[in-house]
């Protein structure tokens, strides 16, 4: 209505020559196209707007930064979403989209899928080749076998490069990987990490001043860096330290703040040092004892799959502490911690097989002997040896074997027990004058009175007749 008496005005004052009607189509069309243009114009320059980045990177840098958030979280299938589009992005550049597959790379790797973690981590490579987190973080599934075979030289190198480049992690991988063979490189690397605050160069740079690997153990300078790991929260340390003031190495043993130490660290749920904790509570050392209480705690931790918590509870059901004596579960959980590669329960699942009478498992019990033989066990090198040197049985018997493993146990600790072994061994050889050098050697270290005397006295005759003994 408001347009019609418009067109009627201008009807009256219409310039002479000219329709009216055709003056007032063309200024009405004049101004629709005028407004028509300027909004089409300003749409255009809003879509753009909205479309196009501020500035290069900057949505990728704002999708990286919301992605590191939820890993930092662990919402790893979320950071993955959004570094989707940033992998996708023609904004970023090489070294942004290096970062974002390192970033998916880790995001993968934490949830156990390394096979896409290593891919991840080789595209990132691609762009930036120098890229220390990814060349750690390849590092790691070359070290462990984690989605690639395993290639101990391949993650040295890579974690060489990164740790050159300032990875943490990378300087410990090195560090630890000279540990053993060149201490003063393996501290240099752990010190580099330990500088930047890495806290797990500091547990590693501690165990460099302990007697395992240093030739000049420094008790107080490993008591510095796990003090300090500690301080951090690492409940690796507060363990570490409570070997140390078991073991004495820090002094005279104190068993007293081995068990606080121990206690603080099982209160933080490591199942080790709920073990440890157990096997004081089993000998009433700093702590009174307590077999209940040991019980509950090797219980603990087995539920960890801690092997010595294994062995523990096979202890306690072998000689009835704390629990009613069960032959049958000492065996299982000896077996358990056996085949965990634990040497004292390999030592003892054989001597328990080898209580047998039926005599069907004495190969079964010199398999287990044997292995903890093979671990160093000076016990199971004895009894091992003992067995393969005067066994009836023709296809278990060893001599070569016997004495090898008889003079290992000899090293560890010369007694009546180990020579009476040794001189077996050495007469199944065929070496009857070391024999009976060794069988004297035996009787001399016995104690007047001991009721072995006799034994040992029908051994050095059976040697002295050229006889090899048979039990």
């Amino acid at each position: 209505m408001h347009l019609r008496l418009r067109y009627r005005r201008r009807n009256q004052i219409a310039p002479k020559g000219v329709e009216p009607d055709a003056h007032c189509s063309r200024t009405v069309f004049r101004h629709g196209r005028s407004v028509a243009a300027t909004l089409g114009l300003l749409l255009v320059v809003a879509q753009a707007a909205l479309s196009a980045p501020a500035a290069p990177g900057e949505r990728a840098r704002d999708h990286l930064a919301r992605a590191i958030e939820h890993i930092e979280a662990e919402r790893y299938a979320l950071a993955r979403s959004y570094l989707e589009p940033v992998l996708l992005s023609p904004w970023i550049t090489s070294r942004q989209r290096a970062r974002a597959y390192y970033y998916r790379g880790f995001a993968f790797a934490s949830e156990a899928m390394y096979v896409s973690a290593a891919q991840d981590y080789v595209r990132a490579l691609e762009f930036h080749p120098s890229l220390p987190q990814a060349l750690s973080g390849l590092a790691h599934l070359y070290g462990e076998g984690l989605g690639l075979v395993r290639d101990d030289a391949a993650a040295f190198r890579l974690a060489l490069k990164a740790a050159r480049g300032g990875d943490g992690a990378a300087r410990v991988r090195v560090g630890v990987s000279y540990l053993g063979s060149d201490i003063a490189r393996a501290r240099y690397w752990l010190q580099a990490a330990a500088e930047d605050g890495y806290v797990p160069a500091y547990v590693h740079l501690a165990r460099s001043f302990r007697r395992s690997f240093a030739d000049s153990p420094d008790p107080a300078a490993a008591r510095h860096w796990y003090e300090r790991a500690e301080g951090a929260g690492s409940v690796e340390a507060t363990l570490a330290l409570g070997h140390m003031f078991r073991n004495g190495e820090l002094g005279p043993p104190d068993p007293g703040e081995a068990a606080r130490r121990f206690e603080r660290a099982s209160a933080a749920g490591s199942g080790h040092a709920q073990a440890a904790l157990a096997h004081l509570y089993v000998g009433g050392e700093g702590v009174p004892r307590d077999l209940r209480r040991a019980h509950a705690l090797y219980t603990e931790a087995a539920t960890r799959h801690v092997a010595a918590a294994y062995t523990g509870l096979g202890h306690l059901y072998e000689t009835g502490a704390g629990t009613a004596r069960n032959a049958i579960l000492a065996e299982r959980w000896y077996r358990r911690a056996a085949e965990a590669d634990e040497a004292v329960a390999q030592y003892r699942l054989g001597r328990l097989l080898l209580a047998d009478r039926s005599g069907d498992r004495l190969e079964e019990a010199v398999h287990w002997l044997q292995r903890a033989a093979g671990a160093g066990h000076a016990a199971a090198q004895n009894a091992a040896a003992w067995i393969l040197a005067t066994s009836p049985r023709d296809a278990v018997r060893n001599g070569a074997l016997a004495v090898h493993l008889a003079e290992r146990a000899v090293a560890q600790a010369e007694d009546a027990d180990t020579l009476d072994t040794l001189a077996a061994a050495l007469a199944e050889e065929g070496d009857f004058p070391r024999a009976i050098a060794s069988q004297r050697l035996a009787l001399a270290r016995l104690d007047p009175g001991d009721d072995r005397r006799a034994e040992l006295l029908a051994r050095l005759a059976s040697y002295e007749a050229s006889r090899p003994w048979r039990e």
